[in-house]
């Protein structure tokens, strides 16, 4: 037959000329008569399969079989006998592969002697058995077809694997993959260690050299991991982040992969750059599933970065309790939301020279379902996390402005600051936001000031310049809360045009010392008023403080030492606001 696709080799006398190896295809004959063995081997001799030779394995029992299943991960059919040390010995084994060894691409021939031991057709369905044959029904034409058929669909099967379960840059298992492999090491009853890896200053890389280079430098890490002594998986989750499932304990884990990744720098194309990352460690354990363990990895490696380049967190079960707990404080805060649970609180502005009040700082506050009052550190992190903060941002803005109109109006220099969040601010709809809430309390711009972190005010893009100029087109007064903390550059800053720096609490509770404190107080000092600013000094809590500042020439300062935050009832009772209200 001309379209067989396994020959015999044609016997001559002619020397024999030593060919290409060919690469293998590993069939396991399983079958407790020894002659069944002889002869299949000599039925498959010299014979090739689309530029695959098969290699024969042979097992005498379904024990022996198992055993040698579980060294050779790369057999790729199991020519089977049903019944050998027990009626059932075959179809054992098979649940077995399937169950336990989770070889689901080894594909599976069923033979026997004994036509009346043949499985049932749910049987044959359920752990996908290739075939089933009587022993004297394997004639060498139909035990041809019924590899040609399994091996066919191995190699398929196999080609579908790899794209499922490999990462195409480096080769290592993708997602899938690495689950795959953690069930398998779970099924087999071994506890390992899953380490997480998350490369530092990777997007720096990418940014400053390229795609190309960045992912030659991804490779070489690969290679690195796949040479960690106690490896058993290596996977990489996404574009920087990398998984190694270790047999090794937690700190030899970690050692071993710290040591083998960072003992040196790497240089791809001239370019050296040192291996540091950070590292969220998880253990498997056989009553929770992989997933569970990677995504407590994952919590542990978000921990991790949190604490900075280089760090290793590893996972406890408080981390789930907080995660719990910050999920039901996500829904709370929604609910509170919606319900109205969120108030706003006032803290007063001085002028540090005449002592009188220039405005307030309008300050969020949440109490929930329960009673207790949640920090607003807390709250506006998670309202971030959750997309909840423009939402969050236009109920404060909203509430300061209806609260403050009577004084605002009143008062024809007062005005109310109101804090605006990075993401906020970037919100496509964040100018309609505040343009709508002037217009829907009648309330005059230039009584209102927004207040920007030094991040946001400054990230150099043509969106932030343009929403900053509308700002102030309108008449909104722009301050720069926490000046100093960040990097900013004086250029843009004299650009912006803000008419506010607000020298942030950490420096104001050093100003009296003669360190970086007092420095950098001096020098957002002498720079606002170069360019023609306010400057305004917060958290102000003891008198050396407000003398330091009213010597150095501040302007403006606000702190427990002269008003504690307040509701706006208690504002519009408060001594000083009546006195502005009423004067003599």
């Amino acid at each position: 037959m001309q379209d067989e696709l396994f020959q015999f080799a044609a016997e001559s006398d002619e020397p024999k000329i030593h060919k290409l190896e060919l690469p293998v295809l590993k069939l396991l004959v399983v079958d407790d008569d020894h002659d069944v063995h002889s002869v299949t081997e000599l039925l498959l001799r010299d014979l090739s399969f689309d530029g695959y030779r098969l290699q024969l394995l042979h097992a005498y029992s379904s024990i022996e079989a198992f055993e040698i299943l579980q060294q050779e991960a790369d057999i790729a059919i199991l020519l089977l006998d049903v019944v050998m040390e027990s009626d059932d010995a075959g179809l054992r084994l098979v649940k077995r592969v399937r169950e336990t060894l989770h070889r689901r691409k080894l594909r599976i021939i069923l033979r026997t002697g004994q036509p009346g031991y043949a499985p049932e057709l749910e049987t044959i369905s359920n752990f996908d058995i290739n075939d089933y044959k009587t022993k004297t029904e394997l004639t060498r034409e139909r035990l041809f077809t019924c590899l040609m058929a399994a091996a066919r669909s191995y190699l398929q099967l196999a080609q579908l694997e790899q794209l499922a379960f490999e990462d195409q840059l480096t080769g290592l298992h993708n997602r899938n993959g690495l689950l795959k492999a953690m069930e398998i090491a779970v099924a087999a009853g071994q506890v390992q260690t899953l380490l997480l890896l998350d490369l530092d200053h990777f997007s720096m890389l990418n940014d400053s050299f390229g795609n190309e280079l960045a992912d030659v430098f991804l490779q070489e890490v690969a290679k690195r991991l796949k040479l960690v002594p106690s490896a058993i998986t290596v996977a990489r989750l996404a574009a920087d982040k990398f998984a190694l499932l270790s047999s090794a304990p937690i700190s030899l884990s970690e050692q071993l992969c710290r040591e083998s990744l960072s003992k040196e720098s790497l240089t791809v194309d001239g370019v050296t750059q040192d291996v540091s990352f950070c590292l969220g460690v998880a253990s498997t354990h056989a009553e929770i599933s992989p997933s569970e363990t990677l995504s407590h990895a994952y919590m542990a490696l978000k921990r991790a970065k949190n604490a900075g380049i280089g760090q290793t967190v590893i996972f406890n079960d408080a981390m789930v309790d907080a995660l719990r707990e910050r999920v039901g404080l996500i829904s709370s805060l929604s609910k509170g939301m919606e319900d109205d649970q969120l108030y706003l609180v006032y803290q007063p502005q001085f002028n540090l020279t005449t002592k009188q009040i220039v405005g307030v700082e309008a300050l969020a506050r949440w109490v929930d379902d329960s009673g207790r009052h949640v920090s607003p550190a807390v709250f506006i992190e998670l309202a971030e996390q959750a997309g909840l903060i423009s939402r969050l941002g236009q109920i404060v803005l909203n509430k300061a402005l209806m609260d403050c109109k009577f004084l605002c109006d009143a008062l024809p220099n007062f005005r109310v600051a109101v804090n605006v969040s990075s993401m906020q601010f970037k919100h496509p709809e964040f100018l309609q936001h505040v343009f709508s809430a002037l217009a829907d309390f009648n309330f005059n711009a230039e009584h209102l000031e927004i207040e920007l972190t030094e991040s946001a005010a400054m990230d150099f893009s043509a969106d932030t310049e343009q929403k900053l100029q509308q700002l102030r087109v309108a008449g909104i007064s722009l301050a720069i809360d926490d000046f100093g903390t960040g990097f900013s550059s004086l250029a843009y800053l004299e650009k912006l045009q803000a008419n506010c720096l607000k020298i942030d609490k950490s420096f104001v509770d050093k100003i009296a010392e003669s360190g970086s404190g007092l420095r950098i107080a001096q020098t957002v000092l002498a720079l606002g008023h170069r360019l023609n600013m306010r400057v305004l000094a917060e958290g102000i809590e003891y008198d050396n403080q407000l003398q330091k500042l009213i010597a150095m020439g501040c302007d403006e300062g606000q702190g427990y030492l002269m008003a504690k935050p307040m509701t706006i009832k208690a504002l519009v009772e408060w001594s000083p606001i009546k006195a502005l209200l009423q004067p003599s």
